[in-house]
This record gives structure tokens, C-alpha cells and sequence, in this order.
């Protein structure tokens, strides 16, 4: 669709339509509000200014809108078919999905008009289907985006332009590109390119999808972005504080989270429902390399790099629910009435006091339980290389903008996202990656990579004093291969050292 000569924009992570939360805080709307204007600014600013000449080539890197916020009541015209349904609306499936990808679309008019005028300038854009979006890989929801689209004023050349991808971008030489959220046990699908209960047609619950319907519903002031480093007894005060009602509710949508995962559970034990999934996954993998340009084998063996999701192992859904914490609380409660009831007090008090010091002690062995298992994601970028060659690597789905030289000599970089919520903040949002591919011919081709920022009507170098973590920095004397330093000029870019 679009030549390799283009300039590559990234972003990812906007979240359109997570505002219509039920009962969403005006902190949740508002930030999705700047999101979206300050998105806007950008599309109009790319829009009519070209590098070195090329157009550009932008790609959404995932969750550009946000499915699974979005509540369908059940009607007359759309019954509800269990109660759970008739409670919290009907499931994510690709016929509720048409109706929330209008809704969403409604909402968001003015940026899915200049979207359209963006492409109809000459640029192309790609919308990688993300996790939050993931009824995008129907193609009557892709359609209705489209459509959507179209009624704004876009002609039928721009939207030739504009393409819904279910997987990956890849440019040969360039870049990988994808969301990543296959690589995350708590957001990865059994079947990632299959993730629809062929009985029912329903998604499949994971652990974010269950956790925004029933926590999220039970708590919308609280951003659920900002909560995922939580810890167990980070939740309890929160729940004990908000008194016994707000309270009970919360621990009501807790029993609802829990049964939704083990419902999850069953369904990957079931045989002919998981057989099927399988063969549709199987057969739109092969579609899926044809159309991105890689071979059926190399799709396989990126592939099988996925996470299965938590909710195929009782285990891990039993630590994701915290249970072993619960747990030992009862065996201390059970410990500490039978030291009571055969001991002398004296001997009883010193036993109390071992226990409880025990079950400390066992507790932070047991280390800080997350509500959500977001990957570092370091390990991956470096094997998809190996099989695929290039020596850039581009993920969303973290929320946390990186930039990371890799051992084996490429670079992995993570696009963040543009909602300002609690997490990441104003400072850290906004973020996208620029990449301007190799001159054709050139002795030592090379694409240049920045990590940007849009901030004061324009883009602008990622703040290189921002605290990343892990070990990661902007800095421009970044080593990226243990044998030459690239130290570019800060106006013109980053230049990607060997590969």
C-alpha cells in the first residue's frame, strides 16, 4: 500500500470512547478531551509539513479506541441473553462491536474528520488492532470505522489511504510494529487473531477485559491506568476507607471479576470450542503474513512468542486473585485461635507474635502482587529481530515511552500513549516515534529514529531528563552497538547505529 520511502509517524495508546464509562470522573473525561485535541493539533501539523519531501506514513499503534468502556443497554431490538448482560450490557462480540465503534465515532467527529483530511493529503494510516479494540479484527466493525470516516467528508481516495491492520506493520529493513499486547499474560488472547467464543460470538474474558466490567464499573472515579502497581493491601485500604456500602459494592464486583476469570478457565478446557478457534486462528495467520509481507513460517515462529493468557492456568489465576495472600491471613486466624485455646496465655501471646511475624516474613517472600502483568517486554523485541531482520523494534500497550538499545544491536522503543490520565501524566503523554528510512543506494543504509514528544503546538524531542526507569534514558550519546556511538544533531534526528 504505501512505499518504504515514506517517513514513518508511531503512536499509540489514545483510548477514544474510554470516556463513556458509565459513571467515568470528569478527571477520566477531561483527560481524554486534551488526548484528543492535542491529537488533533498533530494531524493537522503533519498534515501539511513534509520531511525531506516524503509523505508520511502514520500508524496507530493500537487502542485507538477504547471498546470495552463502552456500555450497550440490552433493548427490546437487543435482548440480553444472560443476567450479567441485562446488569452491565451486552458483551464485546463484532455486532455489539458495530454499535460501540458508532457511538465512539459519534463522540469523536472532528478527529475522524481530520483524520480523513490528514490521509487525503497524500499520507497513509495504518490502525494496528490493539487489545482495547480488538473487535476491530471484524470486518464489519473495520467497515463501519470507515464508514464513519466517509460521513465526515472523506472521499474514497483518502480512505483507500486509511487501513485497519490486524496484527503487525512491518517495513522491510525499517521496522516492526505492533501493539504487544499478545506478549501480556493479563491482555493476550488464547488465540490472538481468534479471540471470539465461536458459541456465542463473545470475546473471550482476559484479565483487563474483566477487570474495566466489573471493578471498573464498581469504581469509575478511580483511573484504571494508575492502579495496576497496586498492591493487596493497597486495595484493602482503599476499600476500608470508602466505608461498609462503597465498600460491599467494590467487593461485589470483585466476586463478579473472579467468576468472570474461572468462567474464562472453563472455556479453555472445552474442546470443540477451542478446536475451532484454533483452525480460524491458523487460517487468518496465514492471511495476516501474506498481506504484511512475511513468510507464513516466520509469522509462526513470531507467533508462538505470544503469552497464553493467565486465565489458562489456575495457578496464575489464583495469584493474579490474590488468593495465597488470603490464604495465609485465614491459616494466621486459624493459628493464632488454636494457641489460644490450647496454650496458657503467656505461651499463647509469644505464639501469636511468632506467627504473625512468620506470616510477614511469607508475605514479602511472596512478593507485590499486580493487578495486571505488564511485560517489560525486553526479551521479545530482540528474538522478533532474529526471525524478521530489522533493526527497529515498535510497541504501545505499556503507556511507558521507551527507548532501549538492544544486546544483539537494534533498538526497541515503545510509543507510550497520548491519555494524560493519573498515569503516565501530562509529562509522559503525547509521545510518538518518527522514523525516516534509508535513502535508497546509500553505502550504509541506516533509518534515523527519534522518540518525540508533541507539546506547545509541536513535536519536540522527548524530554531527555525524564525518569524512565530500568535504566532507560533519551539521551543522545546512547550507545546502540558495542562498536559506534551515533551523537546526532538533536534538530535533525537520531541516527540508528548498526544493525
Amino acid at each position: 500500500m504505501v512505499a518504504v520511502p515514506s517517513n514513518v509517524l508511531v503512536v499509540s495508546d489514545l483510548h477514544f470512547g474510554e470516556e463513556l464509562l458509565p459513571g467515568a470522573s470528569v478527571e477520566r473525561k477531561r483527560a481524554i478531551e486534551l488526548g484528543a485535541t492535542a491529537f488533533r493539533e498533530f494531524l493537522r501539523h503533519h498534515a501539511v509539513r513534509r520531511r525531506n519531501g516524503r509523505p508520511w506514513r502514520l500508524v496507530i499503534a493500537g487502542d485507538l479506541f477504547d471498546f470495552m468502556s463502552v456500555m450497550i443497554p440490552a433493548t427490546r431490538e437487543r435482548p440480553a441473553k444472560t443476567a450479567d448482560e441485562r446488569r452491565f450490557g451486552l458483551g464485546r462480540s463484532a455486532k455489539a462491536g458495530v454499535e460501540r465503534m458508532r457511538l465512539i465515532c459519534e463522540a469523536q467527529r472532528p478527529l475522524l474528520a481530520d483524520l480523513g483530511r490528514f490521509a487525503a493529503a497524500g499520507h497513509a494510516v495504518d490502525i494496528i488492532v490493539g487489545n482495547h479494540d480488538v473487535e476491530l479484527l471484524a470486518p464489519e466493525v473495520a467497515a463501519e470505522l470507515l464508514a464513519q470516516i466517509g460521513a465526515t467528508g472523506a472521499d474514497a481516495r483518502a480512505l483507500e489511504r486509511i487501513r485497519v491492520v490486524s496484527w503487525f506493520v512491518y517495513i522491510p529493513g525499517v521496522a516492526w510494529i505492533e501493539h504487544g499486547h499478545v506478549y501480556d499474560e493479563g491482555c493476550s488472547f488464547e488465540f490472538n487473531l481468534a479471540p471470539m467464543d465461536p458459541k456465542d460470538g463473545n470475546l473471550i474474558f482476559n484479565a483487563d477485559y474483566a477487570a474495566v466490567r466489573y471493578l471498573g464499573s464498581a469504581v469509575p472515579e478511580i483511573d484504571p491506568h494508575g492502579v495496576e502497581s497496586w498492591s493487596f493491601w493497597g486495595y484493602m485500604q482503599y476499600m476500608m476507607s470508602q466505608g461498609f456500602r462503597a465498600g460491599s459494592r467494590i467487593w461485589v464486583g470483585y466476586a463478579r471479576f473472579v467468576g468472570a476469570l474461572f468462567g474464562a478457565r472453563r472455556l479453555h478446557k472445552s474442546f470443540k470450542r477451542r478446536d475451532r478457534r484454533r483452525r480460524e486462528h491458523r487460517a487468518k495467520l496465514a492471511e495476516v503474513a501474506e498481506a504484511g509481507g512475511i513468510s507464513l513460517e516466520s509469522a509462526q515462529a513470531i507467533d508462538r512468542l505470544a503469552r497464553a493468557p493467565l486465565t489458562g492456568s489456575s495457578r496464575r489465576v489464583a495469584r493474579l486473585l490474590m488468593l495465597d495472600r488470603f490464604g495465609l491471613m485465614l491459616g494466621v486466624v486459624v493459628a493464632i485461635l488454636l494457641l489460644l485455646i490450647l496454650l496458657p496465655l503467656g505461651w499463647a501471646v509469644v505464639g501469636t507474635l511468632a506467627t504473625i511475624a512468620l506470616a510477614m516474613g511469607i508475605s514479602r517472600w511472596l512478593g507485590t502482587h499486580l493487578v495486571t502483568s505488564q511485560l517489560p517486554m525486553r526479551a521479545i523485541p530482540q528474538r522478533i529481530r532474529r526471525i524478521v531482520d530489522v533493526p527497529v523494534v515498535v510497541f504501545g500497550h505499556t503507556h511507558d515511552p521507551r527507548w532501549q538499545p538492544l544486546r544483539s544491536g537494534g533498538l526497541y522503543l515503545n510509543a507510550g500513549t497520548w491519555l494524560p490520565a493519573t498515569k503516565p501524566g501530562l509529562r509522559r503523554s503525547f509521545t510518538h516515534v518518527l522514523i525516516e528510512p534509508p535513502v535508497a543506494g546509500a553505502p550504509a543504509p541506516k533509518p534515523k529514529v527519534e522518540l518525540r514528544q508533541w507539546r506547545e503546538g509541536t513535536t519536540q524531542p522527548f524530554d531527555a531528563h525524564a525518569d524512565l526507569g530500568a535504566g532507560v534514558t533519551t539521551l543522545p550519546d546512547m550507545r546502540l552497538d558495542p562498536v559506534e556511538t551515533e551523537v546526532p544533531d538533536p534538530a535533525d534526528g537520531r541516527e540508528l547505529g548498526s544493525a
